[in-house]
């Protein structure tokens, strides 16, 4: 927005998304290692698993994150199988003791799942980890394209808290970004949400993109804050 931020923005810096960070991780770091680290872990200690969906329908420019874009599910049904198999995994390296207080859904689009995916994958959780009543269930949601049966299909699997993307709600600054999303698309599905009963709505911001400037963020947050959410992250 001014001077200072801006070259702080372009400062090559760690991107700390992830434990143990990426640094730790090289080829020496094969399944025996990663075996080993889960059976060190001190038993009866509370656990939180992170089911990472790496596919999207578009390519934001600013992310950063682990995805790619498809055009069709195969890439995605074949991933899901072997998240099952990796969800049995996990489980069987850990000692049985481990209670699951929360399991974060982030991606690239969670939410580019099926109804039947999400809740073949949610029964897998549920069916090899001890997963607590109170258990925490977060998804990181794509407004776009956001449907009543991925709604219905992740309150199903006990879903308590959504993190919905708007990042920045000007035109200019969204086809800069690659990330066309409509204030009635946002809106359209915080009442899905609420009206489902979801207790803790998140809105995630970003600033520090192309075009913006004071007033054009501050049109944002003004958005963000009339849709009530119970969070706003940046």
């Amino acid at each position: 927005m001014t001077a200072q931020p801006a070259d702080l923005f372009a400062a090559h810096v760690p991107r700390y998304t992830s434990y143990p960070t990426a640094p730790h991780f090289h080829p020496g770091i094969d399944h025996t290692v990663y075996r080993e680290w889960l059976a060190e872990l001190e038993p009866g200690l509370p656990l939180s698993l992170y089911c990472h969906i790496p596919f999207c329908d578009t390519l934001c420019w600013f992310c950063g994150c682990h995805t790619t874009v498809v055009n069709h599910y195969a890439p995605v049904s074949a991933y899901r199988d072997l998240l099952l198999k990796e969800i049995g995994l996990v489980s069987a390296a850990l000692s049985p003791d481990h209670p699951v207080t929360h399991i974060q859904w982030g991606g690239g689009s969670p939410t580019m799942l099926k109804a039947g995916d999400i809740a073949l994958l949610m029964r897998a959780l549920r069916d090899h980890f001890d997963v607590t009543k109170n258990c925490e269930v977060a998804v990181e949601i794509d407004p776009r394209g956001f449907s009543q049966a991925a709604a219905e299909a992740f309150m199903a699997a006990g879903l308590t808290r959504a993190s919905i993307g708007l990042q920045d709600s000007d035109p200019t600054v969204q086809r800069a970004i690659n990330r066309i999303q409509s204030n009635e698309e946002t809106a359209r599905v915080v009442t899905m949400l609420r009206d489902r009963g979801v207790a803790s709505i998140n809105l995630d911001l970003v600033y520090g993109l192309p075009h913006q400037n004071i007033e054009r963020f501050r049109r944002t947050v003004e958005f963000a804050l009339s849709l009530e959410p119970d969070r706003v992250a940046t």
